[in-house]
Parts: C-alpha cells; structure tokens; sequence
C-alpha cells in the first residue's frame, strides 16, 4: 500500500496515457471516432454554446445599431447644417432679389422725374425726439447739394439741408420745421403739409371754402420750385375741428414711412445756385391768416422746406394789401 500511496500520480498519469493511446489507435484503425468523453462533452456544453451564439448575434446587431445610430446622428447634424447654410442662401437670396426691385423703381423713377437725379441710400436715420432727419451715404462730391429734394419710391422723403463731400443731411417731411406746397388730388384743393409735433404731418393754410375729406390724397403741387409735381405726400386721416379764420387743417398721415426708408432719390428741379436755407414767414402769433408771403384772399402760398440750423425767423404781421391783387409767392421759402 505503501507502493501505490508513493506512486499514485505515476500510476495515474501513466494510466490516462495508455487510455489515450489506445483510443487514438482505435480512432486511426476504425472508420468512425470513438469519443465517449467528447459526446458526453458536447451533451453538457450545447447549451452553453448555444447561449453564447445567441449572446453573440445580441452583440453583434447592438453593435450593428449604434454604429448606425451615431452614423445617423453625424448625418442628421450634416443635414441640418446643410439646411441652414440653404436657408441663408435663400435668405440672402430673397434680400437681394428685393433690393434689386428696390434700386429698379428708384431707376424708373428718376426716369419719371425731371431734372437731375441722385440715387443714395439711407445710412442712419432720427425719427424721434425734436428734430426728424436722416443721413445719406453720399454728399457733394457726388451731386447732393443743399436745397435739394428728396424722394423715394413711396413718396416724399424730405429735403436736404447740409452737405459735406461723402455725406448729407436731410430734413424729413415730418420735422416740425418742414413745409411743401400741396395740392388735393380729389378737390385740387392746395395747402402747406407741415411736420407735426409727433408723428404724422399737418395740412394747414387751406382755404375754408376747399373741399376736402378724410381719405383724400395730397400730393407736390410743383409750384414751390423744389419738389417735382404730383410726388405722393400723404393721406387726409381727420379734419382739425372747431377752428375758425380764412383756412382750415387737416391730420395727414405720411406717405413714407421714415424709419424703414433705405434708398432714396435727390432730385435739383430748381437751380442750383440758390442759397443752401431758405425760410418761410410764419404767421404772427395771435394772428388768424395765412404767413406773412401768402397774399390775402388768394391761394395758399407754394412753400419749401425749411432748412435748420438757426434759430426761426422773426414772426412778421399779416400785410396790410388789398385783397384782389395776388401777390406772387416767393419759390422755395417758408
């Protein structure tokens, strides 16, 4: 016993040698393999194969589908750059194409317009406060003189009041200090449009027996020798009630709207060597009449803008002359 307790892993290991040996001599001599250790093997580890293939295919298309998922991520994120970049094209596509319509009226409408036309754009513009003006990007250097009248598309834009080489200012219809002759389109009924103390204009000096209406269009009368004739300058949106004397006035909402003008029209229909400000007598405080260079009894006088800085002219009284002699109106003053 004490033989085999010393010997016992010799023993053992020579005898699984001579079972393998003698199945691999039996497995080279026969025509099938004799494997009972293998079948019993493959009886108890199918199952674990079998979980495993399955655990495998699992992997294998979770796998599958993150990679596809963070390919579709990459694309989807491609795509909507793409989009935006296509939106911006549009965008700026559609901006141009308006703008290009833009700049093709304000063509149409210096070929419309008589006299010497300057086309500029608006690069800045005060619409609030005192004083209403705005500032072209063009000055002497290319044409834009003092004195000159400004339009657009829309209608009447102002008037210019200082200029410098490469810039230019303009006083806008609807500052305080601002006045054109105008005439009713309906009725031919002529008066002054004035800026307002807020937003929107006056039509003062009509005579009180002119017709006019909310909803009448007033447009340049052409007389004052600075605008062109027939420039939109507004529309009638209420009668002045309860005033009394030889003229009534009436709220007119611009035809331009200031704060989204950008292209713009300086037209010299008058000669250029007037001088750069002109003015237009007030009436005198108290006094019930038209301003001091309208005649009495007659038409309204023909009035251009008045052109800052400095301070106003001094109120002169209502001329004492005879009613039946008009008294011609001096062009471009106030």
């Amino acid at each position: 016993m004490s033989f085999l307790r010393r010997n016992s892993v010799l023993l053992v290991t020579g005898l699984l040698l001579l079972v393998s040996g003698s199945l691999l001599v039996a497995n080279a001599r026969g025509p099938r393999r004799v494997d009972p250790l293998g079948s019993v093997l493959l009886e108890v580890l199918a199952p674990l194969d079998r979980a495993l293939g399955a655990m495998r295919g699992t992997i294998s298309r979770v796998w599958s589908s993150y990679v596809d998922l963070v390919g579709a991520r990459e694309e989807a994120a491609w795509l909507r750059k793409r989009l935006r970049e296509i939106d911006q094209r549009r965008e700026s596509t559609t901006d141009l194409e308006r703008e290009n319509a833009r700049l093709q009226a304000l063509l149409d409408l210096r070929d419309r317009i008589p006299g010497q036309g300057v086309a500029a754009r608006v690069t800045s513009a005060e619409t609030k406060g005192l004083f209403h003006s705005a500032t072209l990007g063009k000055g002497s250097r290319d044409g834009i003189l003092p004195g000159m009248a400004v339009i657009s598309t829309d209608g009447v834009v102002g008037q210019v009041f200082q200029a410098s080489p490469s810039a230019a200012r303009v006083l806008l219809l609807e500052d305080p200090s601002s006045g054109i002759d105008a005439i009713d389109v309906r009725t031919r009924a002529r008066g002054i449009v004035e800026g307002g103390p807020g937003d929107g204009c006056r039509l003062k000096y009509v005579k009180r027996g002119d017709e006019i209406h909310v909803g009448d269009e007033l447009v340049t009368s052409g007389l004052d020798g600075t605008f062109p004739r027939g420039v939109p300058l507004g529309t009638i949106t209420a009668i002045v009630p309860g005033e009394r004397g030889l003229f009534q006035s009436a709220e007119v909402r611009p035809a331009v709207d200031f704060s989204k003008v950008e292209e713009v029209l300086a037209v010299a229909t008058a000669p250029t060597d007037l001088p750069p400000e002109t003015t237009r007598s007030r009436p005198a405080p108290g006094a019930d009449g038209p301003p001091a260079s309208a005649p009495t009894g007659g038409t309204a006088p023909a009035a251009a803008t008045t052109l800052p800085p400095g301070p106003p002219p001094a109120p002169a009284a209502r001329p004492a002359a005879d009613p039946s002699v008009a008294a011609p109106a001096p062009a471009g003053s106030r």
